[in-house]
Order: structure tokens, then C-alpha cells, then sequence
């Protein structure tokens, strides 16, 4: 599964460049290998995304930034060093609280999904899923990393990450990725072209 845009439209160009390669794919249907059904979201923050393509852009309808929204290690507030820290947003009032988010929790445990990319922006590289991080997510984030720019191990900032969506994906048997595009406005769709062919190949 491909899940673009949590951050909603603070992060519009992951939603944008998801929307690209469902046409992509509309048009090159062989790439998907015979047995493999790949499922695309490409906005999961559809509020914030209509809202502003900025920092106003990033919660949800409620306020919530759905990264943070995950049973995994989800915690009421965290430390603000090294993370996104221009406006005020929550966690949620508790794990799963947001529509969006148990939505797709639901959709991934009851499709079996077995591998996830979420999209974002920008300029991090390639997070693999889990606390720690899981092998199956280390071997498909080295993957991605080898055909394309984006760095695996990704840039650490220092941030506290708590209640991610690839974390607590992982941790239910899901190989799982964040990838960060690498600004808030490039597609990177010929990167992301090569990564999908790469994403649909790999195996558990």
C-alpha cells in the first residue's frame, strides 16, 4: 500500500506526486506483478489539505497531527527540539482518536497488507518502521534507498517520534517506510517512478 499526504497540506506535493503514479500506472498496468494488488491513498488528511498549503495545512479537521496519532509509543505531548514546531498541534486525545487514522488502521490489518510506504516532504530520506526499527522495514527502506537519492539512514534531527503510523505498522508485521521527498515542492516523479517499480518487486 502507498499512503500519501498525513501531513496534509503542508506536505501537498506527496499527495500530488501519489496522484501521478496511480496515472503512471493506469498507463503501464504490467508493472504490477502478476499476484501483487497494490492499494493508493493519496491523501489521508484530505481537511488539512484543503485547507492550506502551508503550515496551517499540516492537522486534520481537529487539530491533530495523524502522524502522531498511533498506539505505538504514543504520548500526549513530546519535546519540541529537532521537530516540526511551527504551530500548535496535538496527538489526539488519546491513540486512534481521529477518524482518518482508524480508518486505515482498519484498512491495513484487515486487507493484510505486507509493505507500506507513506509519503512525505521534505529532505529527510527513508525511515524504516518500527521501535526499533524492524528488519523486514530495514530490508525494504534499503531497498528504495538503492535506487534512488533519498538516504537511508535518514537525516536525524533529534526529534522525539512518538505514535507514527510505520512504527506502529511494523510492529503488526507490516514492512513499512517513511519517505521524505526532497523539498515541499518537487514531485520527484522519474525517483518515485523507479521506486515504485522497486516497492512492487520486493518481497518479505
Amino acid at each position: 500500500m502507498i499512503i500519501a499526504d498525513i501531513h496534509g497540506g503542508y506536505e501537498w506535493n506527496s499527495a500530488a506526486l501519489t496522484e501521478q503514479l496511480i496515472e503512471f500506472l493506469t498507463q503501464h498496468a504490467s508493472l504490477v506483478p502478476p499476484g501483487v494488488t497494490l492499494y493508493v491513498l493519496p491523501s489521508m488528511n484530505p481537511d488539512g489539505l484543503a485547507r492550506s498549503h502551508g503550515y496551517d495545512g499540516r492537522a486534520n479537521g481537529n487539530g491533530v497531527d495523524l502522524n502522531r496519532n498511533f498506539p505505538l509509543d504514543w504520548k500526549a505531548a513530546w519535546a519540541p527540539e529537532g521537530c516540526w514546531n511551527y504551530l500548535p498541534i496535538t496527538s489526539g486525545t488519546h491513540p486512534l482518536s481521529e477518524p482518518e487514522s482508524q480508518a486505515v488502521a482498519r484498512f491495513l490489518l484487515g486487507n493484510s497488507v505486507e509493505a507500506l510506504i507513506s509519503y512525505h516532504s521534505a529532505a529527510l530520506g527513508i525511515f524504516a518502521g518500527g521501535d526499533p526499527s524492524t528488519p523486514q522495514s530495514i530490508s525494504l527502506a534499503n531497498s528504495l534507498a538503492n535506487v534512488s537519492p533519498y538516504p537511508y539512514p535518514p537525516k536525524n534531527t533529534g526529534c522525539e517520534y512518538a505514535g507514527e503510523m510505520v512504527d506502529w505498522s511494523a510492529v503488526n508485521g507490516i514492512a513499512a517506510v517513511d519517505i521524505e521527498l526532497s523539498t515541499h515542492y518537487n514531485l520527484d516523479l522519474a525517483i518515485n517512478q523507479r521506486i515504485l517499480y522497486a516497492f512492487l518487486n520486493w518481497r518479505p
